[in-house]
């Protein structure tokens, strides 16, 4: 992991983690959201900030430079419950992974460029699909 990386997961996260419970999560913008998950393998719950493009009812998220981070593969074995905070509140979701070719990615692409139209969406990163969980 870089400097950059060990940075931002020691000091940065946290601060951001922490106000998004407060009546600060203002400060945070519309697009960046707390996203919580259980690892697949410990069962560990995480809570990580990542930016989100809506799509509909749907968030979308890129995972940036997918070889260096391994966060995402806690997502891979099909759709997962997760947790989504924003707005200071945590709401259920699914999240759903997709992977280049894959059916869905070229609306989650587009949706993605929509709300950030100067990042540019790697043909080889995943990206995933927070969709709202449905009661019941």
């Amino acid at each position: 992991m870089t400097l950059a990386g060990r940075v931002r997961n020691r000091f940065v996260n946290p601060v951001v983690r922490a106000l998004s419970r407060s009546p600060g999560r203002r400060l945070l913008g519309r697009h960046l959201v707390v996203l919580g998950y259980s690892g697949r393998r410990t069962g560990r719950r995480y809570e990580l900030p990542v930016m989100t493009a809506p799509a509909g009812a749907d968030l979308v998220v890129l995972v940036g430079g997918a070889a260096g981070k391994t966060w995402w593969r806690n997502l891979t074995d099909g759709p997962r419950d997760v947790t989504v905070r924003r707005d200071g509140r945590e709401e259920p979701y699914r999240a759903h992974l997709l992977h280049p070719g894959g059916p869905g990615r070229d609306d989650a692409v587009a949706a993605y460029r929509a709300a950030f139209p100067r990042v540019t969406v790697p043909p080889g990163d995943p990206l995933l699909v927070l969709e709202p969980a449905r009661p019941g």
